[in-house]
């Protein structure tokens, strides 16, 4: 949770179009020019989006040659700034400078592992994950509707454990339609704290009753 707090809080983000606009930062090192500035034409063109927000890559540097000491002052300008250094090394004050400062450098020969790892980032900074650590998932199965308490999701838990008062995430596909909390967790009509593996449930969950069958709602506990 510190860690994603971190790389949240350093997002740059700026408003327009309805949509929340954020930039990762990166600073391209390669073995030779042409490769650096094949590389950030790449990230350049990636571009992560969904309902609410935009992401974008702001390459801070490119050039050719290793990883220097000035490298890793830029990239402690904006945290969480990952250095990708392609076909080069770092030298030893660059690394220990990283080390301090808690840069990541990443070392690649292979651009396409290069790109595939910036967009995981991007992933993670376009849909953060709940607080909390992953404890388990529920398929939706069908939608009940309570009368006094509203839809509640008949779901089977797919995998791990579910726990009432956890941090939840509900999925549609890859859209995220909501991030709240679990409210009630039933078992053949009995209210219960937790559900496990293999089990069916009914799951209420706070402020959000707009089920559909094929949802998952994932679990998260602090």
């Amino acid at each position: 949770p510190a860690k994603k707090a971190d790389l949240m809080g350093s997002v740059a983000r700026t408003f327009g179009a309805n949509k929340e606009r954020r930039e990762m930062c990166v600073l391209v090192k390669a073995d030779v020019q042409g490769t650096a500035e094949a590389l950030t034409r790449s990230l350049r063109e990636l571009k992560l989006e969904n309902d609410e927000a935009v992401v974008t890559v702001k390459v801070l540097v490119s050039e050719a040659g290793e990883v220097s000491k000035s490298d890793v002052s830029i990239a402690s300008v904006t945290p969480d700034t990952t250095i990708l250094a392609f076909n080069v090394a770092a030298s030893f004050a660059a690394m220990e400078d990283a080390r301090i400062n808690g840069i990541n450098i990443e070392y690649y020969n292979i651009v396409y592992d290069a790109i595939e790892s910036i967009e995981s980032r991007m992933q993670e900074v376009l849909s953060p994950t709940p607080d909390g650590e992953y404890t388990g998932s529920a398929l939706v199965q069908e939608v009940f509707n309570i009368g006094g308490t509203g839809n509640i999701a008949g779901s089977r838990c797919q995998d791990g454990r579910l726990r009432k008062g956890g941090n939840a995430r509900v999925m549609r596909g890859d859209k995220i339609l909501t991030e709240t909390k679990i409210r009630s967790l039933r078992n053949f009509k009995a209210e219960v704290d937790v559900i496990d593996e293999g089990n069916e449930c009914g799951i209420g969950l706070i402020d959000f009753e707009n089920f559909e069958a094929g949802d998952v709602i994932e679990c998260y506990v602090e």
